[in-house]
């Protein structure tokens, strides 16, 4: 019976069963310690790792230069580990190590596609070197070869002779189950003798190196020949009896192959790839002694040496000392030069790792040496053998070949210096990164240790070896030199996305850079750990007889190898390719990073990652005009902006998020990374036609969908030759269209109207007359004090004239909505220059009626304010009115508010807003106006503010355009030429004493809540008490009063200023109002007027006769101030009989204040009106005057040029409050 083979014995830690154990724990760690322990691992941090039993694992890891060694256990299965940091549960240490250990127990040989492993998650498991074939049974073997060898020797064997047959076959045996080793002692066991060569040890394995692992012998016969092989090379004398079976020629050949193929490994190994520098210490510590240094000995080692006081010499430390350095912080080296620091960090980190090992009489160890010379910083505390500072010579030792005159096979290498002066003494310093020589007292650059002095010219004929030698600066004889021919390899990287066959998997980007050549063909690959390595299957076969040798170039593969480094690219060695994570900046990094290449680098990149080497998807936008819907109007057109891009694969979510993305980079699920460049239409200039419309294409930008705009033939007809070019039918419509509407008569004024109206005021009634006669409704903006209310009058009038023309059967009704202070003038307007017209104010007794106020014979208008409108919705939204006008419309400025919408809801033939401030703070003001006034005009509320964004400074401008044909606004300075001057002035006052101590307190607080605020999010948590503690310094800069009635004693310097500059005014003469927007400051000046025995009269918002005060005010001379509340009587009051203003406070809106002065400063005014603004002196006041100038700006508005400053943002409050 066949005996079987035994197995190579695998240590329990390794085995399937326990790595996937380990997998397992791993996976149940938190993410953070995951991250960065992948970071750990990925960057080579785990050294060492040795499984020291069957279960357990001892490593060290290195984290900020620190090392923490580790021991992992195994039991019954179950993974637990024990780390030197303090982290019990979670440590990245500990993941890291993991990693690793599952990255060396498996196998990562990449795939000749890179893209196959991007789903790999654990390599295949090492594969066991090939074991022979299975014993055969020594007597079935003599049975089969005996005939053959009596018929080959033509005689019978002798019993010796049949004896040896079968204990080849039982020597066979033992070398199968001996996992194909074979020792001398078998040999001699089974009746063959051995002679064993110079230096061979007494009980290693015979015959090492002789065949390869991969393919041993595979039967007794095959043993045999290599037997056979050793009795040639030792003399002896093959047995007569196997001679017919012995032929040694292919042994002979692949004994010498495979020897020379492992001479060739040594010299691989000596010069392969430099490994990556490792990160120069940094910490800055320094020990308590005088003098701290390490200096090189003439053997080629650093010792380190101690100066323990400046008056005695330098000697080694001792044991104790570098026990106490183990255990050393940076706190107890606080005094030492940054050199001499920089090298007891490197002492610190070696004596931690190899604490225990680590002593006085031992040299740096090889990897502290090159981590010290790697070190920069420490290179003032190194020194040569001689004492003098340690400094590397500029030319490097170079090897250099000649013929050996011994083995005509072989050359005989030396080291030379660059002068060409023998250097074969040099002592290596350190191996790594860059080979340092000690010699002759000097520290030379040089080729990596030299295996032998001796090279096989195989090496030579090797392409991967010539080309590392020569790198190292080998000379070679002048007939080898001619023979060598140069071949650049041409750099190329290969990259893709994991996402490219794990979409729902977190996205990495990897890369591979290749070395390639077409003659020879041939390609290398760039391995982070082992440098330029063959790629599978394309190394250039080796070079044979007198072919030309052939030496790599590989400078411009190397520059792009140190770039990898550069774009933060990581060796993966779970799946042997370069990787890093893909950020939403990753884009812009990756071409900023090939922008740094050079420009024909060729790039092989897969479909998720082709899109950023090649130019931007392009789009341009088009649009199409088509009449609107039966029912709309015949003069009314839908306008659809669309985008038309190039690549029609693009599905309409996937140009949506291009459009997004305004031009930056998106990912696509199935195209990768794009971005989207809009152009200009190739046919006509499709953008600028819209803009002269008063539109963008940025809602459909913004949306990705096409945009529809509702505009009017007379809007478009400006662009009719736009259109002709793709539709000359709609370009002759419009043409049509617009004529016959601009062709209608312009009325005369309405018979009844008792007034003269001023040039401007007849083009104003002629403009509400047009856009009623064609259905439109919209904004009579002008200046206050221009005479909006008797254009208004003259229109309702000809709209009832009309009305009664047209045969109605009732009555002509006008809604007219205004501020409680303006609905007095429109009573008494309406009866001086309309008589014809009954006007009614609104009582709460007519909100019980059921029929419309007014006589049945005449037009009627009623006149409502807005809290009225408020409180009795229904009833006004019950009747149809034939006008209704919004008089200071801006208080319908807010969409959302409650008085805006049930504006909107009223029903109404013909809709006019009356305003001297169709924008106080933001465009948006002016959408609200004209959704009352022109329902659809400006779209819907999302589609206004992406056309007409707050960042856009182009934006006011094309509003202006849009909107040209249903808005006039006209300003004192175009048509009232005559008003007579008006001037403004700030009057500065001091706070001090207690109102100052006060003020400055507040400040404080205010200020300290702003801290920390950093977001407009962060901000609204607590928007509300900064809000309170800005209104609590603006009242205490008027009286301290304002905000507690504490301070009611407490002086206040702008009420002494006042009441000195109105008694100068009453000496004057002068009448004057006085506005303020705290009443109860209103209050507090109050007893000073009577006090100085001024006349005066007082409106708030609780006054109810207020068109007697404004009439006695204008009549009697004797009341010198009149005390207003700025929100009551800013607005609608003719005030004409004052011409100085005083505004006690500033307001955030600077029209509002403007609407206050216009209550003099209007027709009618004969004297320069004055304006005065009292502001404190160094406080949030004088902050609120500059922010005003900046809202000024937009209060000359769509009218005229407007833009937009958000009042109360972060920055905002930060510049009040700095």
């Amino acid at each position: 019976m066949c005996a079987k083979a035994r197995p190579p014995v695998i240590r329990s830690v390794q085995t399937p069963d326990a790595l996937a154990a380990l997998r397992t724990w791993l996976d149940t760690f938190e993410s953070r310690a995951r991250k960065l322990g992948e970071a750990l691992s990925a960057t080579s941090q785990v050294k060492k790792i040795v499984a020291n039993a069957d279960h357990y694992i001892e490593t060290v890891v290195t984290d900020e230069e620190e090392k923490f060694p580790l021991t992992f256990f195994l039991t019954r299965g179950q993974w637990t580990a024990k780390c030197a940091c303090d982290q019990r549960h979670n440590c990245r240490h500990i993941y890291a190590a993991g990693l690793t250990w599952l990255a060396e127990a498996n196998s990562g040989a990449p795939a000749a596609d890179p893209g196959a492993l991007l789903t790999a998650k654990k390599a295949a498991p090492v594969v066991a070197a090939a074991t022979p074939a299975a014993p055969v049974n020594k007597h079935t073997f003599r049975v089969q070869w005996s005939p053959v060898l009596v018929e080959k020797l033509g005689r019978a064997l002798t019993e010796g002779e049949t004896r040896q047959l079968g204990n080849l076959a039982a020597l066979f045996a033992d070398f199968a189950r001996g996992s194909g080793k074979l020792h001398a002692s078998q040999l001699r066991t089974h009746g063959l003798a051995f002679v064993p060569p110079p230096g061979h040890e007494l009980h290693s394995p015979i015959f090492q190196g002789w065949w390869n692992i991969d393919n041993p012998p595979r039967d007794p016969w095959a043993l045999w020949q290599y037997i056979a092989y050793h009795y040639e090379q030792s003399g002896r004398e093959i047995p007569a009896f196997l001679q017919p079976l012995t032929d040694t020629t292919a042994v002979h050949a692949a004994v010498d192959e495979q020897l020379v193929q492992e001479e060739l490994a040594v010299w691989r190994t000596a010069f392969a790839a430099p490994e990556t520098t490792g990160t120069a210490h940094a910490d800055n510590i320094a020990t308590d002694i005088t003098g701290l240094r390490a200096r090189l000995n003439p053997l080629g080692r650093f010792l380190v040496e101690v100066k323990p006081a400046v008056d005695k010499p330098w000697r080694p430390p001792t044991q104790r000392w570098f026990t106490a350095l183990a255990a050393s912080r940076p706190a107890d080296f606080a005094d030492r030069p940054p050199a001499e620091a920089a090298l007891a960090a490197l002492l610190i980190s070696e004596s931690r790792g190899y604490g225990w090992q680590y002593t006085h009489r031992l040299a740096l160890s090889a990897d502290a040496a090159a981590a010290l010379l790697a070190t920069t910083a420490a290179r003032d505390a190194i020194f040569r053998t001689d004492e003098t500072p340690f400094v590397i010579e500029p030319e490097p030792l170079v090897p250099e070949a000649a013929v050996s005159t011994v083995q005509r096979d072989r050359l005989e290498l030396r080291l030379l210096t660059s002068d060409g002066q023998p250097a074969d003494e040099a002592r290596i310093i350190v191996k790594k990164p860059t080979a340092l020589y000690l010699f002759g007292g000097r520290v030379f650059r040089g080729p990596p240790p030299l295996p032998a002095r001796h090279i096989p010219a195989a090496v030579l004929a090797d392409a991967g070896l010539m080309s590392r030698l020569r790198a190292s600066g080998l000379r070679l004889p002048a007939a080898l030199e001619g023979r060598v021919r140069r071949v650049p390899l041409r750099p190329v990287i290969k990259c893709w996305s994991t996402a490219d066959t794990e979409p729902d998997a977190s996205e990495y980007f990897q890369a591979q850079l290749f070395a390639r050549s077409g003659n020879p063909a041939c390609e290398q690959v760039w391995d982070g750990e082992r440098g330029w390595q063959w790629a599978a299957g394309k190394a250039p076969a080796p070079r044979a007889g007198e072919e030309r040798l052939l030496e790599f170039d590989l400078n411009g593969a190397n520059a792009i190898a140190a770039a990898f480094t550069e774009f933060r690219l990581t060796w993966n060695r779970w799946v042997n390719v370069w990787s890093r994570s893909m950020a939403k900046t990753f884009p812009e990094e990756f071409l900023a990073w090939r922008e740094t290449l050079p420009p024909d680098l060729e790039i092989e990149a897969s479909p998720m990652l082709e899109g950023l080497l090649g130019p931007a998807l392009r789009a341009h936008v088009e649009f199409t005009t088509e009449a609107a819907p039966a029912g709309e109007g015949r003069d009314w057109f839908d306008l659809t902006v669309q985008l038309k891009v190039e690549d029609t694969r693009l599905k309409p979510d996937e140009l949506a998020l291009l459009l997004k993305a305004r031009g930056k980079w998106v990912r696509l699920a199935t195209h990768g990374w794009r971005r989207l460049e809009v152009a200009g239409n190739p046919n006509h200039n499709a953008e600028a036609a819209l803009d002269r419309l008063g539109l963008r294409a940025e809602d459909m930008l913004t949306t990705g969908k096409p945009a529809k705009h509702r505009l009017h033939a007379l809007q478009l007809v400006s662009e009719a030759d736009t259109f002709a070019a793709a539709d000359t039918a709609l370009a002759d419509t419009l043409r049509e269209r617009a004529a016959a509407l601009i062709a209608l008569p312009t009325p005369e004024l309405p018979t009844g109207l008792r007034a003269t109206l001023r040039p401007y005021q007849e083009e104003g009634f002629h403009f509400l007359t047009h856009l009623a006669a064609r259905g439109f409704g919209g904004i009579l903006a002008d200046d206050m004090g221009l005479g909006k209310t008797v254009q208004a009058l003259a229109w309702l009038l000809h709209q009832s004239h009309a009305h009664t023309a047209a045969g109605a059967t009732k009555p002509f009704r006008a809604l007219v909505i205004c501020p409680k202070s303006v609905m007095h003038g429109w009573l008494t307007e309406t009866e001086r220059f309309a008589p014809e017209l009954t006007a009614e104010a609104f009582t709460p007794l007519l909100s019980l009626a059921t029929r419309m106020p007014g006589p049945a014979d005449r037009g009627a208008i009623l006149v409502v304010n807005y809290a009225q409108l408020r409180i009795n919705t229904d009833w006004f939204q019950r009747h149809e009115w034939d006008a209704v006008i919004l008089d200071e419309a801006q208080f319908i400025k807010n969409p959302t508010s409650q008085t805006a919408a049930i504006a909107r809801a009223i029903p109404a033939a013909h809709r006019v807003a009356l305003t001297g401030t169709p924008i106080e703070n933001r465009l948006l003001d002016l959408w609200s106006l004209f959704a009352f006034a022109q329902p659809g005009l400006l779209g819907s509320q999302a589609g206004f503010r992406r056309q007409y964004p707050v960042e856009d400074p182009t934006a006011p401008a094309r509003l202006r355009r849009r909107v040209r044909h249903f808005m006039l606004r006209r300003t004192k300075a175009q048509v009232a030429p005559e008003l007579p001057p008006r001037t403004e002035d700030i009057i500065l006052v001091d706070l001090d004493g207690e109102q100052r101590a006060l003020y400055d307190a507040e400040l404080k607080r205010a200020r300290a809540q702003l801290l920390g605020i950093e977001t407009a999010r962060a901000l609204d948590a607590v928007r509300f008490n900064v809000l309170a503690s800005l209104l609590r310094l603006r009242q205490i800069c008027c009286h301290p009063a304002l905000v507690s009635g504490a301070h009611s004693e407490m002086p206040s310097a702008k009420l002494d200023a006042l009441l000195e500059r109105l008694e100068e005014l009453r000496d004057e003469g002068q009448q004057v109002l006085v506005f303020s927007q705290f009443v109860s400051l209103l209050e507090l000046i109050e007893p000073r007027l009577k006090e100085a025995g001024i006349g005066y009269l007082m409106l708030t918002g609780a006054t109810e006769n207020r068109g007697e005060l404004v009439d006695q005010f204008q009549s009697d001379k004797t009341k010198t101030v009149f005390l207003l509340s700025l929100k009551a009587a800013g607005s609608g009051l003719n005030l004409t009989a004052a011409s100085y203003v005083i505004l006690c406070d500033p307001w955030w809106n600077p029209a509002v204040e403007a609407q206050a002065i216009d209550r003099t400063h209007r027709i009618g005014q004969t004297q320069p009106v004055v304006a005065y603004r009292l502001v404190a002196a160094d406080t949030v006041e004088q902050k609120i005057l500059a922010m005003q100038k900046d809202k000024a700006a937009l209060a000359n508005a769509v009218v005229q040029e407007e833009s937009l400053a958000s009042v109360l943002d972060l920055d905002s409050l930060r510049e009040i409050l700095g």
